[in-house]
C-alpha cells in the first residue's frame, strides 16, 4: 500500500527493512538502516501519542541516547516527563485529528474513511478487505 501511495513521488521510495521481523521493534530498524547508510544522520518522528508509551519500548533508553525525537502534537496527550529530555523537540504544527490508528479503528466500525486515503490505497484496501468487517464500505 506504501508502493501505491507514493507513486507519483520520486523523491520518496519504501524501504523493506522490516519485511521478516515480527515483532519489530525500532531499535533493530534503526541499527539496520545506520549500517546499511553509514553517512547518514537518523532522527525518530513520533506523535505525542507514541511518546506516551515510549517505556515501554524495546531499548528505549538507547533510543533516547542515540537519537534526537521530534514529537508531534496531538490532541489530549498533554504533559509527559519525556518533554524534558534534552533529546526531545515538541513541533510546533498545526493539530490534526487523524492518524493510522483513528482510520483503521473508523474502518473496523464500517465507518467509511475514503476521504482520508490516497484513492489507489482506498481501492486496494476495498479490494483485499482490509480492516474492516465483511460487506462494509463497499462504497
Amino acid at each position: 500500500m506504501v508502493h501505491i501511495a507514493i507513486s507519483g513521488y520520486k523523491k520518496m521510495s519504501v524501504s523493506d527493512i522490516e519485511s521478516g521481523f515480527f515483532p519489530s521493534y525500532t531499535i533493530h530498524t534503526l541499527d539496520v538502516i545506520e549500517k546499511k547508510y553509514p553517512k547518514y544522520k537518523f532522527i525518530l518522528i513520533l506523535g505525542k501519542d507514541s511518546l506516551s508509551s515510549l517505556k515501554k519500548w524495546k531499548n528505549y533508553k538507547i533510543l533516547l541516547k542515540r537519537y534526537d525525537i521530534f514529537v508531534y502534537p496531538r490532541i489530549g496527550f498533554l504533559s509527559n516527563h519525556f518533554l524534558k529530555h534534552d533529546k526531545i523537540y515538541l513541533l510546533k504544527a498545526p493539530i490534526i485529528e487523524i492518524s493510522s490508528s483513528f482510520i483503521r479503528n473508523s474502518i473496523q466500525k464500517g465507518k467509511n474513511m475514503k476521504a482520508f486515503l490516497f484513492p489507489g490505497v482506498w481501492e486496494y484496501m476495498k479490494k483485499h478487505k482490509f480492516f474492516y468487517p465483511e460487506n462494509k464500505n463497499d462504497k
